[in-house]
């Protein structure tokens, strides 16, 4: 935990003490007057629609020790430090942190997409060995990153750290600020295109975390993804790498997998062993995900016996993959966000597990720049050749899926676009029969998790 005198503080943040004792001690940190416990120190940040600074002088009811400004407050906490940027002082604060903890390994994680269930998935592999924390939740950027590290004891054997990014250099700094050890990326692709000119400069951006290893650590690449070529020329030379995909070239790879009741059957291979094992996951992206933790477990010595256990029942995050039954419907809940490898992987999975008949509910994918309205008219297309029942759309940018559908042969009653939830849920609910199956996709903004809640409200 971040526990110090507060001399150290004013030193790690270049500070000026306006209130208080530099030999007082302080612990914890926090930027959200919502979820304070115990932390003695909240950090002021500013945004485009809010400044916290205003909550200190409205007097937070919750007794707070120390704050962290970058302009005069009005309050009665004991000691006051002011900094010329509070969000550069959360990060000076938590790479501070990290550098007095220098025997963690830090693993970091990036990627566009599968990098919260492939971090998942190898937190529950080294935990039964090892002593690990991971972030919680989406704390994956350059706020979520320090809030995490401050939770560092000092005593784990690994901290694995998820990283996010919506533009160059943001995974640079928070790279500078975890300072990790061995850093996976589990693949490139069209995520984020509204803040990018091209898949190429996110491969590079996302390659920082790459850059960012030096002697003795270890990068963990997609073998198969097109664009890992990018990043393999950010590697320092000292780096080793190892490479995961179902390409047998790669260090570990899956030779043939199939679906089955309640998951899937494959073959796990290494240069020196191959394994059938099974998983309680759907979907190749999901193989992928656990081929890209299983790199990271064999390269720490973790016993293969145990990967095979864990991987048998794994637990992934809410709204990721998940499947639902309500009155012997079933959801596929894959509803955190969406892009067109995620879509595409989401629909994969619809159309390989067996069911009465498919429905794809598809809202829009977001953040995908000027192209955006052909990328879903080009989903629409691949939609139409796909063995599905139904599709059903929300959203502007999703309607262009539907049209797209229709014009490539989609049977024409049973494609629908609708503007508003409540419609298309009453839809639903009239077509919707007993053992069919639910696909329920969208970028985050779009909430296609209401659609199942207010399904489940109405279930009788």
């Amino acid at each position: 935990m971040f526990k110090y005198k507060v001399d150290k503080i004013l030193e790690a943040v270049d500070g000026q003490l306006i209130k208080g004792n530099k030999n007082d001690i302080l612990k914890g940190v926090s930027t959200d007057t919502r979820k304070l416990s115990d932390e003695d120190i909240f950090v002021a940040l500013k945004g485009e629609n809010f400044d916290a600074h205003d909550l200190i002088e409205k007097k937070i009811e919750k007794k707070i020790k120390a704050v962290i400004v970058d302009k005069p407050v009005d309050t009665n906490c004991d000691t006051i430090i002011k900094v010329d940027d509070t969000y550069k002082a959360l990060q000076q604060m938590a790479k501070f942190h990290r550098k007095n903890h220098k025997d963690v390994k830090v693993i970091g994680i990036t990627g566009s997409s599968g990098k919260t269930s492939t971090k998942d998935i190898l937190y529950q592999i080294l935990n039964r060995n090892y002593n690990i924390k991971k972030n919680e939740g989406n704390f994956n950027n350059q706020i979520g990153v320090p809030l995490t590290l401050f939770k560092m004891d000092g005593d784990e054997d690994f901290f694995i750290v998820e990283m996010g990014m919506s533009q160059t250099g943001e995974i640079k700094l928070l790279a500078e600020i975890a300072d990790p050890q061995i850093g996976l990326i589990t693949n490139v692709g069209p995520a984020h295109l509204e803040f990018f000119d091209s898949i190429e400069e996110i491969a590079l951006a996302k390659g920082e975390l790459i850059e960012a290893l030096g002697k003795d650590d270890l990068a963990v690449l997609n073998y198969d993804n097109s664009y890992t070529k990018i990043i393999n020329e950010l590697t320092d030379d000292q780096t080793e790498i190892q490479y995961f995909g179902f390409n047998p070239s790669a260090d570990f790879s899956i030779k043939e997998f199939k679906y089955q009741e309640g998951g899937m059957n494959f073959k796990l291979c290494s240069n020196s062993f191959e394994e059938e094992m099974n998983t309680n996951l759907f979907g190749q992206h999901n193989l992928y995900n656990i081929l890209a933790a299983v790199t990271v477990a064999s390269n720490l010595n973790v016993n293969w016996q145990l990967i095979k256990e864990v991987i048998k029942d794994l637990k992934l995050s809410e709204l990721r993959s998940e499947i639902k039954t309500v009155n012997e419907i079933k959801f596929i809940m894959d509803c955190y966000n969406a892009n067109p490898a995620s879509m595409e992987n989401a629909l994969k999975v619809l159309i390989n597990i067996e069911a009465n008949r498919k429905i794809a509910v598809l809202g829009d994918m977001l953040e995908l720049g000027d192209n955006k309205e052909e990328i879903h008219s080009k989903l629409g297309q691949n939609v139409s050749g796909m063995e599905i029942d139904f599709l059903l759309t929300i959203g502007k940018l999703a309607k262009y899926i539907s049209t797209a559908a229709l014009d490539f042969g989609f049977k024409k009653d049973n494609v629908k676009h609708f503007r508003e939830k409540t419609d298309l849920i009453k839809y639903l609910k009239d077509i919707a029969q007993i053992d069919d199956l639910i696909l329920l996709k969208g970028s985050r903004g779009m909430k296609m998790e209401d659609i199942y809640h207010k399904f489940l409200k109405n279930k009788g």
